[in-house]
């Protein structure tokens, strides 16, 4: 537990693979968001495993049960922000008038596509309450913003459960996601490493088209583009010196991140964050 307000609460989670709970946890206890730092498969209680991994914002109402499967050997570690019930029926009304519906549910949606700037600044917001030098006004100011944030991405990507959407979600759509899910899996087990599209396309029993196809259509994006969104969220965990010893140099940083070179690092770095390793590894101290 990082800061605890009577609205709002910021923490960090761990459970390594070998934790006898590792699959349960027991429910949520308030209303959550979650932006993982390693990758598992989470299943929610009634709903389909998908995974969630540093691209991913996953999102908990009070009592939420859910399990998890372990992919990264690291186990389920992630930072979270939670917000009382009140506060959550509120947010989630904002972007989603039919929250209302059902209060103690307000959270419709169970992930979030997270950006790399939402990414970036909530582990900026993470540092500022692990300081204790922040004030509560600001701590709890910026969490409401990182929960809106979160909520406005999870509306804008929803697709509405009407009866014809209900009727065409068959078989083969069913394959089509767990084949994309399936990818997303692989890709976060090996981001660091340079598989080709032949390769992931083989270990996952399809074909190089099939998959390139698939995966564009399910997740919005290239294999490639979200390999790449792995390693910069890799990189800003390195990059944040808080929780590891000696700082690493920037030419190391993104070598253990998966990129061909410092400079490879620094122009990916200004593309998706709008500024250079240097400048983001300051901002985060």
């Amino acid at each position: 537990m990082l800061f605890a307000g009577r609205d709002v609460t910021i923490g960090r989670f761990r459970c390594d693979v070998g934790c006898p709970s590792f699959r349960d946890t027991g429910p949520i206890r308030n209303a959550v968001v979650v932006f993982p730092r390693t990758s598992v498969w989470i299943r929610h209680e009634g709903g389909q495993p998908f995974v969630a991994d540093p691209t991913v914002v996953t999102i908990y109402n009070r009592a939420q049960r859910y399990e998890r499967f372990a992919i990264s050997p690291e186990g389920d570690h992630c930072d979270w922000f939670a917000v009382s019930e009140p506060l959550a029926r509120e947010i989630a009304a904002a972007w989603r008038p039919e929250s209302g519906d059902v209060p103690d549910r307000p959270f419709r949606d169970a992930r979030a596509a997270g950006t790399a700037e939402l990414y970036a600044a909530q582990r900026a917001l993470q540092r500022r309450a692990a300081s204790g030098r922040a004030s509560a006004l600001e701590l709890e100011e910026k969490t409401i913003g990182v929960v809106s944030e979160v909520m406005r991405l999870a509306a804008g990507a929803a697709v509405p459960a009407t009866p014809v959407v209900r009727r065409v979600r068959d078989r083969a759509a069913s394959r089509r996601r767990e084949l994309a899910e399936a990818a997303r899996a692989l890709l976060a087990a090996t981001a660091r490493e340079h598989r080709s599209v032949s390769e992931l396309a083989a270990e996952l029993g399809t074909s190089p088209f099939h998959l390139c196809r698939v995966f564009r259509a399910e997740t919005g994006q290239t294999l490639h583009a979200y390999r790449v969104a792995l390693r910069v969220r890799a990189a800003i965990s390195m990059l944040d010196a808080s929780e590891h010893g000696a700082r690493a140099s920037l030419s190391a940083v993104a070598h253990a991140a998966g990129f061909a070179s410092h400079a490879h690092f620094v122009r990916i770095c200004r593309a998706a964050l709008g500024c250079t390793p240097a400048v983001l590894r300051a901002r985060l101290a």
